[in-house]
């Protein structure tokens, strides 16, 4: 049975003294003080026995993440636009996912971070304690809500596109392995042996052509590493349609299975 621990992203990744120094950085910051041991003792495994059908099924039955919610009020309110908790969104549906031993549906997902103690912890805790402190400075309530399921919803989808990308290509013969510690210290979607995948969804304000944005690509994490790896990114056009999940197409996932196998 394929699995991956933190041990092995630190053997693929902290190899050079800026990833190093990354590394070192997080696991000292006393913020995260309670966020190290966690992703330490990560282990993925469900992932890879997912097949293209169980996300499919997840796809379909998923509550839709973002509510009724419209952009305009979404991103209406700043403290809540680029908010996020001592545990990165990737530690959490990672940690979720392997407790509960399936794939969660965004309804799962609220559920575990509602009811059991660790996900009240990673994000119940500090959603609720942030809403409470915006509403505080006089912004209305809705609004702060809608906000919070903006902002969690979207990062719901960000995960599932993953997830499904991730499970397509290794139904496909490419060995992607996947860490919430790859992903939120070297912002390392996928990797398989010296290749670096990323999935993006096109987008001006974040990092739309891997150059601009708020994100820093792991092009740039990495760049002191030798030899040095490869990097392939998947970016799709952003969605058109509201309610759906959005998706990676045939041709995208061919287009990268196609790059990955090259030698």
């Amino acid at each position: 049975m394929a699995r991956t621990t933190s041990g092995d992203v630190l053997q693929r990744f902290r190899v050079s003294p800026r990833t190093q120094e990354i590394y070192t950085n997080w696991k000292s910051d006393q913020r995260r003080a309670d966020v190290a041991p966690v992703v330490m003792a990560h282990e993925t495994r469900l992932v890879y026995e997912l097949t293209i059908a169980d996300v499919e099924a997840v796809c379909r039955r998923t509550e839709h993440a973002l509510g009724q919610v419209r952009r305009s009020d979404g991103e209406r309110v700043a403290a809540i636009v680029d908010w996020h908790p001592n545990f990165a969104f990737t530690h959490m549906f990672h940690v979720c996912m392997e407790r509960m031993q399936r794939l969660p549906a965004y309804q799962d997902f609220r559920s575990y971070a509602d009811r059991d103690s660790l996900g009240r912890h990673m994000l119940g805790n500090p959603a609720r304690a942030k809403v409470r402190e915006v509403v505080g400075r006089g912004i209305p309530e809705p609004l702060v809500r809608d906000a919070m399921r903006w902002r969690v919803g979207n990062a719901y989808y960000s995960f599932l596109r993953e997830v499904y990308t991730v499970v397509q290509l290794r139904s496909m013969g490419i060995d992607l392995r996947v860490h919430p510690l790859a992903d939120a210290l070297f912002r390392v979607d996928a990797w398989v042996d010296d290749k670096v995948v990323s999935l993006r969804v096109g987008n001006k304000k974040f990092r739309q052509g891997g150059e601009t944005g708020r994100k820093m690509p792991p092009e740039r994490l990495l760049e002191d590493v030798e030899p040095p790896f490869k990097f392939d990114t998947i970016e799709l056009s952003p969605a058109t349609k509201f309610g759906a999940v959005h998706l990676p197409s045939p041709e995208h996932i061919a287009g990268a299975a196609a790059r990955l196998s090259e030698g």
